[in-house]
């Protein structure tokens, strides 16, 4: 059997950039939220549209991941893990919580249709 790969763990900048994210889109119509391997999967119905990390990380330990299939950008990495639809975002800093948000609204328009 395969061994699973190690999740990177997240810092405590890393952690209060998601704790701010994760605020924000719960108070989104219709979202709910599920622990999964050290992230938060983030739902709109039943339709998951992003994994935000609490202590483990998928890519790298300042990445989170939200489901933009057809969507590209500079900040944006092809996620090796759940499929072609998602893609991984490296935050650098505080000042890239704007642009988070409004690709993870993106993300929760496309999980509604």
């Amino acid at each position: 059997m395969t061994q699973r790969p190690k999740l990177p763990k997240i810092g405590p900048e890393m952690r209060r950039w998601c704790a701010l994210l994760e605020d924000e889109v719960s108070g989104w119509r219709q979202v709910h939220t599920r622990p999964m391997f050290g992230m938060l999967a983030v739902y709109r119905g039943d339709r998951i549209f992003a994994a935000l990390p609490r202590t483990r990380a998928a890519e790298t330990a300042n990445s989170l991941l939200i489901k933009l299939p057809g969507v590209h950008g500079e900040k944006l990495i092809a996620a090796s893990g759940p499929g072609k639809a998602w893609v991984s975002f490296e935050m650098e800093s505080s000042a890239d919580i704007p642009e988070v948000l409004r690709l993870l609204q993106h993300a929760y328009k496309k999980a509604g249709t």
